[in-house]
């Protein structure tokens, strides 16, 4: 009898079970597979699953007080025009998050006209006081640098110049008269240095786009290489177009009286009064 306890007490310490345990048995082999699944994280055939929660929208920008402020300042109707009033749409620019930036509010297919349109999903202002339209992507399509009279200038490599013009600015086509612009006028690179001039008539051109334009014998030829033909009155500016079409000058009046061109590409060229 003691002999059969002293086997049984080194069986129990073999197999490292305490004394009076009860005899270990191997768990069934369905419960084994179970415990793989549970560790795998698979769900067993026919239980229920949960459904992979919906991606969240990406969340609005976060502005700061600047641009904000600067937003809340340039929110307006605008209307948006290629460089000879030919293409045009309104379109307008609001403070309210929208995109990447802040939103943008036009009719796309009026805008088709314009092709870079399509492209634009918001706008935001830059600290240097220029407005940029931005892609889906944040990237800048078009930025636009202030000019005069409360609209906004753009020169896109390959494209061609655009403004942005508050439509208030337009009534301003009205104050500015024909009578105040026909006349001659000298153009200059620098004040007080004129090297032509040129006089605008009030009757039709000949190629039908404005009035003419009458140049003075002497003029600087490098000047005129874009061939001025016609003037028109837009925007409270008075574009001067070339014998192609394709060609505009737009001249913005200064606080002294004289007018200049806008955008200022390269060298300055400024028209006064003799």
């Amino acid at each position: 009898m003691a002999r059969r306890h002293l086997l049984g007490l080194a069986a129990a310490l073999v197999v490292g079970a305490p004394l009076g345990a009860p005899p270990l048995h191997a768990a069934p082999v369905a419960n084994q597979a179970g415990a793989q699944m549970v560790q795998r994280g698979d769900a067993p055939s026919g239980a229920a699953t949960t459904p992979a929660a919906a991606p969240r929208p990406p969340a609005a920008p976060r502005l700061d007080p600047a641009v904000r402020e600067a937003a809340a300042r340039l929110a307006a109707p605008f209307r948006l025009t290629n460089a000879d009033g030919s293409r045009s749409c309104a379109f307008a620019l609001k403070s309210e998050p929208g995109g990447p930036g802040l939103a943008v509010e036009f009719d796309r297919q009026a805008c088709a006209i314009i092709a870079f349109s399509a492209q634009v999903a918001a706008w935001l202002p830059d600290p240097s006081g220029s407005l940029r339209l931005l892609n889906a992507q944040g990237r800048t399509v078009a930025e636009f640098t202030e000019g005069t009279n409360g609209s906004y200038e753009a020169l896109r490599e390959g494209d061609g110049v655009y403004f942005l013009a508050n439509p208030a600015v337009a009534a301003e086509d009205a104050e500015l008269k024909v009578e105040e612009v026909v006349g001659e006028w000298d153009l200059a690179r620098q004040a007080g240095a004129p090297v032509c001039r040129w006089t605008l008539l009030d009757q039709p051109a000949a190629n039908g786009a404005g009035k003419a334009l009458a140049i003075a014998s002497g003029c600087d030829q490098a000047l005129l290489r874009f061939g001025p033909v016609a003037w028109d009155i837009e925007g409270g500016n008075i574009l001067v177009r070339g014998d192609s079409g394709a060609s505009v000058i737009r001249f913005a009046r200064q606080e002294d009286g004289g007018w200049a061109r806008t955008p200022e590409r390269g060298r300055p060229l400024l028209m006064n009064r003799p």
